[in-house]
């Protein structure tokens, strides 16, 4: 089908997916990449498990401090990092986890809806809940993380220091998520101005990470 002999609502469909594309293709691509972060997880709990039974503290040290580390590596910058990898890993993924569906639904009537109904419920759901509370979040955690930078908190025990480092990645990871809703919120509205038999199309696309194409 050629673009002249399209309706008004395919090409807004068609308008809205391409939109899409770059901020969809964004979280899954930050998702690929942070899910290497569980490799490097189990990696730092083997290595403070082995410490730990060996009876070593302290691995290695220097002399100038070096950012997140600073003159040492010990078991407590061990067991630190495996948690500041796990909030990297769990901010970084939330967008890839929206894109995929795979957040928990409690619902008995979405699931029995028309592909239009559920955009209809998933654009009220993100412009209305969602990307308010990524946001609001984003804007206030970022006075948290100037906090932590300012009066250089670090681990009480030997760890990591420069926590706002960890930090940070909470106003970061609220952004990447809303770029994200703002993504699906375009891929919804593709299925809405599509026709009936192309909303479908639009829809498994959607699912299986392709791309609407009306032509």
């Amino acid at each position: 089908m050629s673009n002249h002999s399209l309706s008004w609502n395919e090409k807004g469909a068609m308008i809205c997916n391409a939109l899409a594309r770059p901020l969809v293709g964004l979280g899954m691509l930050l998702g690929r990449i942070s899910s290497w972060l569980v490799l490097l997880i189990i990696v730092s709990v083997l290595i403070s498990v082995f410490l730990n039974f060996i009876r070593i503290n302290e691995v290695v040290n220097w002399e100038q401090d070096i950012p997140l580390f600073g003159r040492a590596i010990t078991i407590s910058s061990m067991i630190d990092l495996q948690w500041h990898l796990f909030g990297v890993l769990t901010m970084l993924s939330g967008a890839y986890a929206l894109h995929c569906d795979t957040h928990v639904r409690v619902d008995l009537i979405y699931q029995k809806l028309s592909p239009r109904g559920r955009a209809v419920i998933d654009i009220l759901g993100h412009v209305c809940l969602l990307l308010p509370f990524c946001l609001l979040t984003a804007w206030f955690s970022k006075s948290f993380v100037m906090m932590s930078f300012v009066s250089g908190e670090g681990s009480g025990f030997g760890g990591l220091i420069d926590r706002y480092l960890i930090k940070s990645i909470i106003p970061i990871g609220m952004l990447l998520l809303a770029i994200a809703a703002v993504g699906e919120v375009l891929k919804k509205m593709a299925i809405l101005l599509a026709p009936p038999f192309i909303g479908n199309d639009v829809e498994r696309s959607h699912i299986s990470g392709g791309d609407y194409d009306a032509s």
